[in-house]
């Protein structure tokens, strides 16, 4: 069986460093786009054939487009991925600041310049890439299964090799992965079904995106359950008080302050647990209602009975 090697990049984020993969052919994620990372990385590329990624988040592809021009390799996602990629760059490159999940969430004016502000270190690490390969759940490269694990992402991937399991950010060491909210989506669903899938496969180790590897992914993913159903279950008290805005929530949830950067992420995951609750039986506290007016702007409202 192939060797699986470890390589950490540094990041400049709170996470501090992310794990990219030497497997055979295969690297796996590519790190962020900074001197430090490439230096890092440099000493690893030789037989590099396909770069895989596992999502598009920047810190897993920034350096897509370099090692891509340093190998010659050919490079491999889910098409979910690139479709999600595209869709963001196009709306960076036509201006666009409209934000429907703040909007959506309530959140003050006031507070959407400063979250601009925070993410635009992050916008300016994607890239535009073409795949040579769009890989489905099952399919084979080198001698790695594709596993879609959809949740974290829309297109998520894991690799298998055996009884180990490249994670990405699907499950990591010490902490949940972020599940934020897509129009149209049930991401926590996804996230959680994805979670299922794995359990029932034989998995010595995990290999993360953030964090070392790990062994026992079946009690971790009961962890991760009982997590995300107890985020539901202070959901649905604090709306059996009185109606909150998903804003509100964030303050509920996260009785602390929060910076631009970090608010955004716990807005969208309130409400991807929101949008859970919407679309099942528990939804009895949860209703949305917005009010268009100028076909733009929305009112939103959480209400409990």
């Amino acid at each position: 069986m192939t060797e699986i090697r470890r390589i950490e990049l540094p990041l400049p984020w709170e996470l501090g460093r992310i794990n990219v993969y030497r497997a055979g052919p295969l690297l796996v994620d590519c790190g962020l786009n900074t001197p430090e990372a490439l230096s890092v990385i440099g000493p690893h590329l030789d037989g590099v054939e396909w770069i895989v990624l596992t999502h598009t988040h920047p810190d897993h592809l920034g350096l897509a487009p370099e090692l891509l021009r340093r190998t010659g390799a050919k490079l491999a996602m889910h098409r979910r991925e690139f479709q999600q990629l595209e869709g963001w760059l196009d709306a960076i490159e036509a201006g666009s600041e409209y934000d429907d999940g703040l909007q959506l969430a309530g959140t003050p004016p006031e507070m959407i310049p400063p979250i601009a502000e925070a993410f635009n270190g992050v916008h300016s690490a994607l890239a535009r890439l073409k795949p040579d390969r769009f890989l489905e759940d099952g399919d084979r490269i080198g001698e790695a299964e594709v596993v879609y694990t959809p949740g974290h992402s829309p297109g998520h991937i894991c690799l298998r090799l055996g009884t180990d399991l490249i994670s990405g950010d699907h499950l990591l060491e010490t902490i949940t992965p972020n599940i934020g909210w897509i129009e149209g989506e049930d991401t926590l669903g996804q996230f959680l079904a994805s979670l299922d899938r794995v359990g029932g496969l034989d998995i010595d180790w995990v290999h993360p995106a953030h964090g070392s590897p790990f062994q026992n992914h079946r009690a971790w993913i009961k962890q991760t359950h009982a997590h995300h159903h107890g985020r539901c279950v202070e959901i649905e008290a604090a709306l059996a008080l009185r109606s909150r805005t998903a804003h509100e929530l964030v303050g509920v949830l996260w009785p602390r302050h929060l910076s631009a950067f970090h608010y955004r992420f716990a807005v969208y995951e309130v409400l991807a647990h929101l949008e859970y609750l919407r679309r099942r039986a528990r939804t009895a506290m949860v209703g949305f209602w917005w009010e268009v007016a100028g076909g733009l702007e929305t009112k939103p409202s959480l209400l409990a009975p």
